[in-house]
């Protein structure tokens, strides 16, 4: 019986229970509200970011306009005689092209190299700081004519210089096969500034701004960090992590014909401090729940509790002495009217117990002596049946021993097999009945000492069904099972209903295998005995009329492994 202390806290727990489970639900209700906050707020200020970085990138892009006819100029002025010093392939005067570039050159440019490259991009030669790279970021296509003037367009574009943050606006003109491509390199100033301003602005729940040339190079930074999600963007891409978002964005900087200069925005966003937020607003409202649960709980179940106790007292009273204690003031109804109930109840129940313990001691001494009669019995009926058997092996020495030698050996084999105990007990109790259904066989066929005929043969091998007229009784199936199927082969060949396999009982396999082997070791007066090593032989490997294809076969295995303790028991009853 639960004390009332353990009621109170059954109770308790239920409604603690409940409340958990009302603040589960509200906790994921508002983590679920979070996470499409957190969404929503990520997705606007990837798009305010990108907007600005738009305008960076738009800026830089625009110096291409502004110093388009400055540039065509600064080219053709010399152009000339750079393509003079460059006949017959003699790139070595590379150098004084870029010498004479270098004069006049604007302020927004604070270097120019010069690089000859075939079309593919590979930098046959270069001055300055491409001398270093064996290939330009872009693969130079033929020059646009806008007009038949002599003056011509050339493509122009912003472009990184190898794998660095040093950026170029880079033009080009046709030269035999081969390439003379300008590098003009921009004042850092003009595009360092505004992107480190960009990238430090670090408000709110953005965690990082990086700005990448490609998945190696970072733009807002000298330090190199690599990030191979770069080369998977396309447009843009967004990796959604615990409470953490990354947005990718490819820009392009600059564009000539089929020619881009990608740039890489990636904006990282954490929101763990909504997580702390969220976590103590959670603590507050569960604690809140709790304590109030625990409180209008206590105010409803008292009244209970004190009904409880004393009804528990009483109940004790009851263990203790077998009385009833008279009904104190409880303060339900319904407590008081189950008192007297139980009462009423008690003082039945008291008399109907004792006639029980009187009835339950007679049927116990009945059972015990059923159970005695029984065994005595069962134990009668098998000495009779073994005596039988004795009598229907043919009345001499030789078969009785045959039946002991029989139960002593399927005994054996039945433990080495690792069958459980009841059934290991049984095949040693009933394998000697194997051939009991011979008493009903004529005696003038079992004793017969030539071969039987074939109508003789047939009568003989009813005895295994004329076993059913003793043993078919409660308690001797597993007796019923040896005697009717011990001559069953398991390849299907025997008889007397040509079962197979699983289909024959294991206690009648092992009966079969013991009673060949004790036929084969035994003499009789039409055939001299076997010795052991003979029989084993017949057995394992067949003499036209025994197969061992007519044995189970891990029966066999464990036979030839215990072959000498085999041996060894039958040469005891011999």
């Amino acid at each position: 019986m639960l004390s009332s202390q353990k009621i109170t806290k059954v109770i308790m727990k239920r409604n603690v229970t409940i409340a958990l489970i009302v603040s589960i639900a509200f906790a994921v209700v508002f983590l679920v509200w979070l996470g499409n906050y957190i969404s929503k707020e990520s997705f606007k200020t990837h798009e305010t970011l990108s907007k600005s970085f738009q305008n960076i990138v738009d800026t830089l892009s625009n110096l291409i306009l502004l110093n388009e006819e400055e540039i065509e100029m600064h080219i053709n002025s010399s152009l000339a005689l750079a393509k003079q010093l460059l006949e017959n392939g003699n790139y070595s005067n590379i150098n004084e092209i870029k010498k004479i570039y270098q004069f006049s050159l604007s302020k927004k440019f604070v270097d120019i190299d010069v690089v000859i490259s075939n079309k593919e991009g590979s930098i046959i030669a270069a001055t300055g700081y491409y001398s270093n790279f064996s290939f330009l970021n872009f693969k130079p296509i033929e020059t646009k004519i806008s007009n038949a003037d002599i003056t011509e367009q050339y493509p122009k574009l912003l472009s990184f210089v190898g794998s660095t943050r040093r950026l170029a606006l880079h033009t080009w003109v046709k030269f035999k096969d081969n390439f003379i491509v300008f590098a003009f390199y921009l004042n850092p100033e003009f595009y360092e500034k505004p992107i480190e301003a960009f990238t430090t602005n670090k408000i709110g729940n953005i965690k990082d701004i990086a700005i990448y040339v490609n998945d190696k190079t970072r733009l807002d930074t000298s330090q190199t960090s690599l990030d191979n999600k770069i080369s998977e963007v396309y447009s843009e891409k967004e990796i959604h992590q615990f409470l953490k978002v990354t947005f990718y964005k490819k820009f392009i900087l600059s564009k000539y014909d089929t020619i881009t200069t990608p740039l890489y925005l990636r904006i990282t966003m954490e929101y763990f401090n909504y997580l702390y937020i969220s976590l103590l607003f959670i603590l507050v409202f569960v604690g809140t729940m709790l304590i109030f649960t625990y409180t209008s709980s206590k105010s409803s179940v008292d009244p209970f509790i004190k009904d409880l106790e004393k009804l528990d007292t009483a109940v004790r009273e009851i263990g203790n002495t077998g009385i009833l204690p008279p009904a104190g003031n409880f303060v339900l109804a319904e407590s008081q009217e189950f008192y007297e109930t139980l009462s009423a109840i008690l003082q039945e129940l008291s008399a109907t117990m004792e006639e029980l313990e009187a009835t339950n001691e007679e049927l116990e001494r009945a059972y015990n002596d059923i159970a005695k009669k029984s065994e005595e019995f069962k134990n009668l009926l098998l000495n009779i049946s073994e005596r039988l058997a004795i009598i229907a092996e043919g009345y001499d020495e030789n078969t009785g021993q045959h039946i002991f030698r029989v139960k002593l050996l399927s005994g054996f084999l039945a433990e080495k097999l690792g069958l459980d105990e009841e059934t290991v007990e049984k095949v040693k109790m009933f394998a000697s009945l194997h051939d009991i259904g011979k008493i009903f066989v004529p005696k003038e066929i079992l004793q017969k000492p030539g071969k039987l005929t074939a109508e003789e043969w047939e009568i003989m091998r009813q005895h295994t069904i004329y076993a059913k007229r003793i043993l078919d009784v409660p308690g001797f199936e597993s007796a019923l099972n040896i005697a009717l199927y011990h001559h069953e082969n398991y390849d299907g060949t025997g008889y007397p209903f040509g079962l197979k396999e699983k289909e024959i009982p294991m206690d009648a396999h092992i009966v079969k295998l013991v009673d060949v082997y004790d036929a084969l070791r035994s003499s009789r007066p039409y055939k001299k005995g076997f010795t052991h090593e003979e029989a084993m032989n017949i057995i394992l490997n067949g003499d036209g009329r025994t197969s061992p294809e007519h044995f189970d076969s891990k029966l066999l295995e464990v036979f030839e492994e215990y072959e000498a303790d085999i041996n060894r028991l039958w040469e005891s009853i011999k």
